[in-house]
């Protein structure tokens, strides 16, 4: 269903064969992080049928002129999902000024990127007509072990939660598919 990222491939090959400069190692252990994210998360949706979906995986996006990546985007008749993975481990909260911290106050994650986020993808994904589906933005924490104290937060998915979302998705998919009545012009 998914492919590996070209990168990662050219990565992968040449990694015992060439000396890698302290930045390819990063960006190669990063790239193997997202792998396996990517691929926990497609272990989820292949348990839900996904014919009245679109799914495409792992776009690089420039916000503000730092890279952000949306790992999974899947398209329905009547709704866009975006989905960030993460690995964040231990109990986070979300500060006054909208940032996700750890219980050490170390800042992990700008919640106002979002929105900034969600217009980016906005702009880009006009539908014909008058009707323009929604945008759902939702950061999903992989890991079992990842707990939100205090304030919450709409924008998170625990993995717990993920394969229940996926259904809902795959259920409002069939059903409004079958009750589909385009916008009037």
């Amino acid at each position: 269903m998914r492919d590996k990222p070209d990168r990662l491939r050219v990565y992968e090959f040449l990694y015992d064969r060439l000396p890698f400069s302290e930045n390819e190692v990063i960006e190669y252990e990063a790239m193997k992080r997202m792998e396996k994210l990517e691929d926990q998360f497609e272990q989820c949706l292949m348990k839900i049928k996904t014919s009245n979906m679109l799914v495409h995986w792992h776009a690089e996006i420039l916000v503000d002129k730092r890279l952000e990546i949306v790992n999974v985007l899947i398209v329905t008749d009547y709704c866009y999902y975006l989905f960030v993975l993460h690995e964040l481990e231990g109990e986070h909260y979300i500060n006054p000024f909208n940032i996700l911290c750890t219980m050490s106050h170390e800042a992990v994650l700008d919640l106002n990127r979002s929105r900034q986020l969600f217009e980016l993808f906005k702009e880009q994904l006009i539908d014909e007509g008058k009707y323009q589906r929604p945008i759902i933005l939702k950061y999903v924490m992989m890991n079992k072990g990842f707990k939100l104290k205090g304030k919450r937060s709409d924008l998170f998915l625990e993995s717990n939660d993920l394969p229940y979302y996926l259904k809902a998705i795959e259920h409002s998919a069939v059903i409004r598919k079958k009750n589909h009545h385009p916008a009037s012009t």
